[in-house]
């Protein structure tokens, strides 16, 4: 069942939850239990422009994420 992204109509894949306490918000691949979840359901797109507010860390834990930079040696 395809859940939609409280942005827009797209296809949520990411699920944003927040620690007020230690300022920190997560973001997390969408497992397919999403009626589970606390956190708001974001598309790719509204996930990819999403920021904390000031002061806070965000915590991209998402696998799936493409990354623009990779560890390793330069060869």
């Amino acid at each position: 069942m395809m859940v939609p992204c409280i942005r827009c109509t797209g296809r949520a894949t990411t699920v944003l939850t927040y620690d007020h306490k230690i300022a920190e918000a997560y973001l997390d691949d969408v497992r397919g239990d999403e009626r589970v979840y606390d956190g708001m359901l974001l598309c790719e797109t509204h996930a990819g422009r999403f920021s904390a507010p000031r002061g806070w860390e965000t915590i991209d834990r998402r696998g799936n994420t493409p990354r623009l930079f990779t560890e390793g040696s330069q060869d």
